[in-house]
């Protein structure tokens, strides 16, 4: 019996946005904020796996593959930074020309497990998502673990990362993408672009 296929891709975004603030004064070199980063300026990194696919087989009752990016940061701001995504633009869906698979409608603060024909996002141990472990997985039923929609870029972004204090070595943070579908969704490829915010405390 043929099968079809999707392929679901994420376009991975990255900008870094860095807003380092230091109080100079009645405060000696080398100590203090001020002495923390080098010239007066820290500096911050990010990096991702690129992108990211998925492939799923749609079955009857729904099929679900789910992968992972790793967001890496590297800063030397001594207040840390917060990490944060959201899609590109205001249409959260995978699009394959006119054909969809919309985002799933929960929230970080209130996530749920996809049904078929939906896709979202998790982070272990933030928001409502629980601690996990979450792995890779493909072609599997649609089960329990709960996921979010990414945020329309017209929506405040979602913090999934933040820390009081340098990130180096370098810190990563494991965003799990999760597609479900069935056998109503027409085979192709589906796309999305995520884009990661970092910005210094």
């Amino acid at each position: 019996m043929w099968h079809k296929k999707i392929t679901f891709i994420f376009c991975l975004i990255s900008f870094i946005t860095a807003v380092p603030v230091f109080q100079a004064m009645a405060i000696s070199y080398g100590s203090g904020t001020y002495g923390s980063c080098q010239y007066n300026s820290c500096s911050l990194t990010i990096s991702t796996n690129g992108t990211i696919t998925i492939d799923v087989t749609p079955a009857a009752g729904g099929a679900c593959s789910t992968q992972s990016d790793n967001v890496s940061i590297l800063t030397d701001d001594p207040s840390g930074y917060t990490l944060s995504l959201a899609n590109s633009n205001t249409n959260t869906a995978l699009l394959n020309g006119t054909a969809a698979i919309n985002s799933t409608t929960a929230t970080q603060a209130n996530p749920s497990p996809l049904t078929a024909n939906q896709w979202g996002y998790r982070v272990d141990g933030i928001g409502g998502f629980g601690s996990g472990p979450t792995s890779s997985q493909t072609n599997v039923a649609p089960d329990s673990i709960p996921f979010a929609a990414v945020p329309a870029s017209n929506y405040a972004p979602d913090t999934i990362a933040s820390t009081s204090g340098p990130a180096d070595p370098a810190e990563s943070t494991y965003v799990w993408y999760s597609v479900c579908t069935d056998t109503t969704i027409a085979s192709g490829t589906y796309t999305s672009q995520i884009t990661y915010t970092a910005i210094t405390n």
